[in-house]
């Protein structure tokens, strides 16, 4: 617990807390400490984020951000415990692009990534609900963790949902304008909108306000894919930026796709060599 690491420096603030990176006494590994201020929660509330803790301790995946551990502080705070990444995350890796795109290869490399620790979620009934490119880290070494899945959502809860439109709802699926309680559909938009910031370094919806961002969504008209890109690519996020939920793929069929299987391949063959 707290006695076993050292602070080394703040690293952000969230909507709930802090974020400091840390040293582990122990093995002199870097760890990210979350702290969560749950002392306006609800008690149910604060119940359901340690079990969340509880849950999010037991995934194991190479594409997902590993929790370590989590306890609550005298200070009445709840603190988790995760993997550092390196690399920090996606959206400030695009954002340092200034508009040179990023070569197929790479966009897809990430893309089969992000996909894989989404269908590992959803293999066991987890939603992450708040999949966007600032929710998705990036090692020294260039391999994904998605993260920040579970915490927030608990948090946010139903009566919260007015919170999540204070931000802009880039990734927010139509359906969910309607009312229509979030799904796993509503993650594979998000997933579409992810990899079409990925190969244009924009947002797939975007809109000076946000009655026009609302508007935009719902209408569902996608900007034009950059030409240096394979319709292969343009097609499947495509697919995932469908207005029907029903029309959009399940990440299963997606990673089933000739193109994305043939890249697999290709990927497991170079990192043999």
């Amino acid at each position: 617990a707290p006695r076993e690491y050292t602070f080394i420096r703040s690293v952000g603030k969230g909507s709930y807390g802090e974020v400091s990176l840390v040293r582990h006494r122990g093995d002199g590994r870097q760890f990210v400490v979350k702290k969560l201020n749950l002392q306006n929660a609800p008690r149910r509330e604060r119940k359901a984020a340690e079990q969340e803790a509880q849950l999010l301790s037991q995934l194991k995946h190479p594409n997902i951000v590993a929790y370590k551990e989590s306890w609550e502080g005298d200070d009445g705070l709840l603190y988790i415990v995760m993997g550092y990444c390196e690399g920090g995350d996606l959206y400030r890796k695009l954002k340092d692009q200034k508009g040179k795109l990023l070569p197929e290869d790479q966009v897809v490399d990430w893309f089969i990534q992000i996909a894989m620790a989404m269908q590992y979620l959803h293999d066991r009934h987890i939603m992450h609900r708040d999949l966007k490119t600032q929710n998705i880290f990036l090692t020294r070494s260039n391999i994904i963790k998605v993260g920040d899945l579970g915490i927030a959502r608990v948090l946010e809860s139903q009566y919260d949902m007015a919170s999540t439109l204070i931000g802009t709802p880039y990734y927010m699926s139509p359906e969910l304008f309607s009312n229509k309680p979030y799904n796993y559909k509503s993650d594979v938009w998000a997933l579409g909108c992810c990899v079409y910031e990925m190969a244009t370094l924009k947002h797939a919806f975007n809109a000076k306000d946000m009655n026009s961002l609302v508007y935009r969504i719902i209408e569902g008209k996608l900007p034009p894919m950059p030409k240096e890109y394979s319709c292969d690519l343009g097609e499947l996020i495509g697919t995932m930026l469908s207005r029907q939920p029903e029309k959009r793929p399940t990440l299963r069929q997606i990673l089933r796709k000739p193109f994305i299987k043939k890249h697999i391949t290709l990927f497991l063959q170079a990192t043999k060599v």
